[in-house]
């Protein structure tokens, strides 16, 4: 984890307890770390979602949200065992409102041993094993989250390296689908809860730059996801207003469109389009298509709130990163199989997310 990213030292394949949670620090300047979490469940037939992470990087003088994040990761120990500088937050929506969880700077100490790693500082606490993960996420009576879950198998577990150039690049682990069962506790309100967990562990050194991405789950543990970067008017952006104006003006530099029906194999489609669209209650809509040999897909989903994490830097000028996150949900869904048999539903069943980024952050 102490090594440099590079093309020429691939990792192995990954081991989910040996590669996650520990940050593989990139030994090049501009290294940002993040551990993500979503948690997608229902309550009394309301459709609810919590987004909880941590992070680190290892330059310093980032604000986020009005709070300055100020120290570097300043790794100290040995891949075994090791602390670092970090920061933590969530947000809990209940299908109306926002309960926002401030940015907090602390101290994460990671411990890894033959059978379980752990790690924890004063809000989070996670052990993992090869069956079971325990995680906690906790601001005193504000808010409180602690649940577990069986470690999947893969391919629901997904590693993935992409070099942009010879040294910077990404690694992400991730999680695609997983249940949960445990407790939440919201100003003072505790209850049994239980739901679906998307997770991602990524470790970068490249300049953060706008996206469009999602992630669905359906009740019977089926899954898609969609992300693309892109380029244009939206690296100029200044202000976290949502503006039709800039909503087709984009280059898309890349295009992932994946579904994952349950009980198959992730089918990856082709050819992707994206569509942004403008709503009436004035927030973004996204529509995605792809196509894979005689099999397409296509998904039209809505946003029903959004929240905004603002990330400032002085860096050759006062850089600005708008990281936008919308509770979402599909009006249409049609998936076309290979014996072109057409199979519609909307989003009764399914719960997600989507994010629509712009600005720049250059590290």
């Amino acid at each position: 984890m102490f090594e440099p990213i590079d093309k020429y030292t691939p990792p192995e394949v990954s081991d989910f307890i040996r590669d996650f949670p520990p940050a593989r620090m990139f030994s090049k300047k501009g290294s940002f770390v993040w551990w993500w979490w979503m948690f997608l469940f229902e309550e009394d037939g309301i459709k609810k979602q919590i987004v909880a992470f941590w992070t680190t990087k290892n330059y310093k003088n980032v604000g986020v949200n009005g709070v300055n994040w100020g120290p570097k990761a300043e790794l100290a120990g040995t891949p075994e065992n090791f602390t670092y500088n970090g920061m933590v937050t969530a947000w809990y929506y209940d299908g109306k409102d926002f309960q926002e969880i401030k940015p907090k700077n602390m101290i994460f100490t990671t411990v890894a041993r033959d059978n379980d790693t752990e790690i924890k500082s004063h809000d989070v606490h996670m052990i993992a094993n090869r069956e079971i993960t325990k995680l906690r996420f906790h601001r005193g009576n504000e808010f409180d989250l602690d649940i577990k879950f069986a470690n999947p198998e893969p391919p629901v577990v997904g590693y993935k390296r992409t070099m942009m150039t010879k040294k910077l690049g990404f690694d992400a682990l991730k999680i695609y689908q997983a249940g949960f069962s445990g407790k939440l506790s919201t100003k003072g309100n505790s209850r049994e809860l239980k739901g679906s967990i998307y997770m991602q562990h990524i470790c970068l050194n490249t300049p953060a730059i706008p996206w469009l991405w999602g992630v669905f789950h359906r009740n019977d543990g089926a899954y898609f996801t969609y992300f693309t970067s892109h380029i244009g008017r939206h690296l100029l952006r200044r202000n976290s207003k949502c503006k039709p104006k800039w909503d087709s003006k984009m280059k898309f530099l890349n295009k992932n469109l994946n579904y994952t029906p349950i009980g198959e194999k992730t089918k990856r489609f082709k050819h992707v389009r994206y569509k942004v669209f403008r709503q009436d209650n004035g927030l973004p809509g996204f529509e995605v298509s792809g196509e894979l040999g005689e099999e397409k897909l296509r998904v039209k989903v809505i946003t029903v709130a959004k929240t905004t994490y603002t990330f400032s830097r002085w860096k050759i000028w006062r850089n600005r990163f708008f990281y936008n996150e919308f509770p979402s949900e599909i009006v249409e869904l049609e998936y076309t199989d290979k014996n072109g048999k057409i199979h519609k539903e909307t989003g009764e069943n399914w719960n997600g997310n989507c994010e629509y980024s712009w600005g720049t952050l250059l590290n």
